[in-house]
């Protein structure tokens, strides 16, 4: 992927906003590689993402630790309702890491109705994808205990409490786009998971994330051949610093944004 200090793009620019976890955090750079190639301007790319992320609370993965989504600086960097630029396109996804984290789903869906809301004050196009609840009530045991115990080991979580609270919390997901036009839900297939029940296969990431932007009608996605990059999960670890983080111990700060391609396409990291 081609990088540099350019100079401030000229407008028109696509304000694309992006909040998830760990999902987004590895395929970033083939949502990057899609968004190029469909989109005809560059684009001012707003993210909240990382892994193991909060949607409400500062989340750590070994040394480092990042605030929740619904509470970070994105909400004051995005661009006016006035602006003279494009739709702002959104997607809200990896809803999920806090149930594991022992948080309720009323106090999760809060999160995510702030995050709705302030996308809705700029008139933002939103796509949402549902927890992967296909996926985990198949989850055996064995499965779910060696999932949890790698990804959340001080986490004591039931099996059988985190599928209920998987399917209320996507029934009031769903109640929530019923009442407005403008978000779409997504449900991620079963297939797209494997022994892992909550991170998309290899082999399905990039039929996955074209179908998830094609939501938004850009135009010839689904026709484009972007594929994955067995390094590109190291891309935003290294190369998108956020805008605030602790790490051991230590609060942080990097200006934004965190890099700016050879296009003029600016990547804002919070």
């Amino acid at each position: 992927m081609d990088l540099q200090n350019s100079t401030d793009h000229r407008h028109p620019v696509q304000p694309v906003i992006l909040l998830g976890a760990s999902n987004l955090t590895r395929d970033f750079p083939l949502i990057l590689r899609l968004l190029k190639n469909t989109v005809d301007s560059p684009c001012d790319i707003y993210t909240a993402m990382g892994h193991g992320r909060s949607y409400g609370n500062w989340s750590r993965l070994l040394y480092r630790a990042l605030p929740g989504i619904s509470k970070c600086e994105i909400w004051d960097a995005l661009p006016g309702k006035a602006s003279e630029n494009p739709q702002p396109l959104a997607i809200i996804t990896d809803i999920g890491n806090d149930l594991i984290y022992g948080q309720s789903s009323d106090a999760i869906f809060g999160w995510i109705e702030s995050c709705i809301k302030q996308l809705q004050e700029i008139n933002a196009r939103i796509t949402i994808t549902l927890l992967p609840e296909a996926s985990i009530s198949k989850l055996s045991s064995f499965r779910f205990e060696l999932t949890r115990r790698l990804f959340f080991p001080n986490n004591p979580v039931s099996l059988a409490d985190l599928k209920l609270s998987v399917r209320y919390l996507n029934e009031q997901l769903s109640e929530l786009v019923n009442q407005n036009k403008q978000i779409t839900i997504v449900e991620i297939p079963a297939i797209s998971y494997g022994f892992d029940p909550i991170h998309y296969r290899y082999t399905q990431r990039s039929a996955l994330w074209k179908s998830l932007l094609a939501e938004w009608e850009l135009p010839e996605i689904m026709n484009q051949s972007a594929r994955n990059r067995g390094l590109d999960f190291i891309y935003s670890f290294y190369y998108l610093q956020p805008a605030i983080k602790r790490q051991w111990g230590k609060i942080c700060r990097k200006p934004q944004p965190a890099r700016i391609l050879a296009d003029g396409t600016r990547i804002s990291v919070y």
